[in-house]
């Protein structure tokens, strides 16, 4: 629904402000030009207003805006058309109208928030406008531009507006809004060697512990059966084979292939510390080895040092939906050292750490740059680092 507003511009605020200060001027000094001017200024922007309310009357309900995206997502760098369709209908298309410009249309997401609506009373600028051409009654037009794809993350192109100007700019209506549009924009992974025991992870139990060798790695009861071997303590008792100790006196235990669904812990180290670069790697890294591990059919579990985490199963939108999540994290910008109030933190003894340097259980992946991996706290000892390039 648009709303029939009248709406001063940029040169309009101008010339509104003009007025009473050429009066004010022209009255003091003696300068009838001044006053004039203020005079001239007001009949401008009174006939502006008859103008372009008229222009508005015949187009309002006439236009219709339609935008189509190439693809709802993008690598960071890469080139993503967006297409806004105007059809014109009746006599509306013979009215003067401009578009705003989709380059200054674009918005960022945080953390998951909705698309915004179009914000209402905002200033338009006949500069960051776009005129359209006259179009005969059913004809359209089209206006191509490229969506921001410079940087990481998830972007919304507003409901862009359709306007009516008077002749001088000063004054405007809206005629249409269109719909708003999503894109998000994921890192190009950054593919490093890893090892297909690192990436498979371990079974996905609700107690996942560290990774720790066994010379004979315990198997549960999931998968086929594929022999009996020794038993190791830690095999469960329903999995013993008793004709086998009644003839031989050893305990041995039903073996099962390991085919049960496996789980990759992948923290990615986004403080501070390391920067925004060091960050963008550090995520970029995060996509590959996800990717990786989701081919394997591994479950990923993505954690930030940030507190955010994240499950991924594998399937056939398991990559998507990595990239996805991924996008729409957040990297906290390098702030300065804090300033201590009150009491000092006694001599020898660290500062208290934000909750964001605390590992998550089961940890076996830590991406990290190597500056990161310097100031690791000793906890993430059990993991495997890697380094982002």
């Amino acid at each position: 629904m648009v709303q029939r507003r009248l709406t001063l511009t940029t040169r309009g605020v101008i010339a509104l402000c003009a007025i009473p200060i050429s009066a004010a001027a022209g009255a003091l000094l003696g300068a009838e030009e001044l006053v004039l001017v203020s005079i001239a200024l007001v009949v401008l922007l009174a006939s502006g207003m008859v103008q372009s309310a008229s222009r508005a009357d015949r187009a309002r309900g006439n236009w219709r805006i339609a935008v189509g995206v190439a693809s709802s997502d993008a690598e960071v760098g890469s080139e993503l058309d967006v297409t806004v369709t105007l059809a014109a209908a009746g006599h509306g298309g013979a009215t003067p109208v401009w578009l705003e410009d989709p380059e200054h249309c674009w918005e960022r997401v945080h953390r998951g928030a909705r698309a915004p609506e179009p914000r209402r009373g905002r200033t338009p600028n006949p500069s960051t406008v776009l005129r359209i051409a006259h179009l005969e009654s059913g004809a359209t037009t089209e206006v191509r531009f490229s969506a921001p794809t410079e940087q990481r993350g998830v972007f919304t192109l507003r409901g862009m507006q359709l306007w009516c100007f008077d002749t001088f700019g000063l004054l405007a209506r809206p005629v249409a809004v269109g719909p708003s549009a999503t894109i998000t924009v994921h890192p190009v992974p950054l593919v490093v060697e890893l090892g297909e025991e690192l990436l498979r992870g371990e079974r996905d139990t609700e107690d996942s512990q560290p990774v720790t060798p066994l010379t004979h790695p315990r198997r549960d009861s999931f998968g086929d059966f594929s022999g009996i071997r020794a038993y190791v303590p830690g095999d469960r008792l329903r999995l013993l084979y008793w004709p086998a100790l009644a003839r031989s006196g050893e305990l041995m235990v039903r073996d099962f292939e390991d085919s049960g669904p496996h789980r990759v812990h992948v923290v990615a180290d986004v403080r501070a510390l390391i920067g925004e670069a060091g960050s963008e790697s550090v995520l970029a890294t995060v996509a590959a080895v996800g990717l990786q591990a989701l081919a394997q059919g591994s479950v990923v579990e993505l954690s930030t040092t940030a507190g955010e985490r994240v499950a991924i199963g594998p399937g056939p939108l398991g990559a998507l939906a990595l990239l996805r999540a991924i996008a729409s994290l957040e990297t906290p910008q390098a702030q300065a050292p804090p300033r201590w109030r009150g009491r000092r933190p006694a001599p020898g003894r660290p500062p208290k750490r934000e909750a964001e340097l605390r590992p998550t259980a089961g940890t076996p992946l830590v991406v990290t740059t190597a500056e990161g991996m310097r100031a690791l706290p000793g906890a993430f000892g059990f993991a495997h680092v890697v380094v982002a390039p």
